[in-house]
């Protein structure tokens, strides 16, 4: 007669199940709790270095995009100056104000007996009179400048935090008060440089240039 003892064999596979997860969890050649290995802390620190590289200079040129459009900004008064001058055969003048971050663009008008300019109907009536060479090249003691009747006239001011460093012009370098750039009615005018610059230290130079239609704008790093 045979006899079967279940109850010692379950024993049995419960103890071999519990060695072998004992033996596992406690091996000493894996241990439960590891610290970051030297390699892993340099593909962190390599991952982070990545990242940054992506992300700084896109909010530098932020920055620069920003101080791109208040350069282009100013350059369009200097150039509609240049090709208006040219169109009305008369002077045109961008007037800066360095101290105050303003700019606008003023035209030659004739002056009355009495030293107050013509309104631009009473120029226009005289030009459809026949009076053209006495409007549009009037003597030195008749003539003044006035804004110009549009949004160019009417004074623009570059945006916080940026202002006018100063304007090298062919009377030197001037950084207070208001200078003028001067266009003559055939478009030349002086060489000059308007340098709009930032707390950062970065600047962004306009190059005007006597005979060239388009201003140029260079971008620099005071600081270097």
């Amino acid at each position: 007669m045979m006899l079967f003892r279940p109850t010692e064999v379950r024993r049995d596979r419960s103890y071999s199940c519990s060695c072998t997860k004992s033996h596992a969890i406690g091996s000493p050649g894996k241990p439960a709790d590891q610290g970051f290995t030297l390699i892993e802390i340099l593909a962190v620190v390599l991952i982070i270095g990545f990242i940054s590289s992506m992300i700084l200079p896109g909010l530098r040129f932020s920055g620069g995009s920003s101080r791109h459009d208040e350069a282009l900004n100013v350059a369009s008064h200097l150039e509609l100056a240049r090709q208006r001058a040219i169109m009305t055969g008369k002077t045109h003048q961008v007037m800066i104000d360095v101290d105050k971050g303003s700019y606008w663009v003023e035209w030659q008008v004739r002056l009355s007996e009495n030293g107050a300019s013509l309104s631009v109907a009473e120029q226009q009536r005289a030009v459809w009179e026949g009076n053209i060479e006495d409007v549009l090249r009037p003597p030195a003691k008749a003539f003044g400048y006035e804004p110009i009747p549009n949004r160019f006239g009417r004074g623009s001011l570059l945006s916080d935090p940026f202002y006018f460093d100063g304007i090298d012009t062919s009377e030197g370098w001037l950084d207070e008060g208001q200078v003028r750039v001067v266009f003559l009615s055939d478009g030349s005018t002086d060489a000059a440089q308007v340098v709009i610059s930032d707390p950062d230290g970065f600047a962004a130079t306009l190059d005007i240039l006597p005979i060239l239609d388009a201003v140029r704008i260079r971008h620099e790093d005071l600081g270097d």
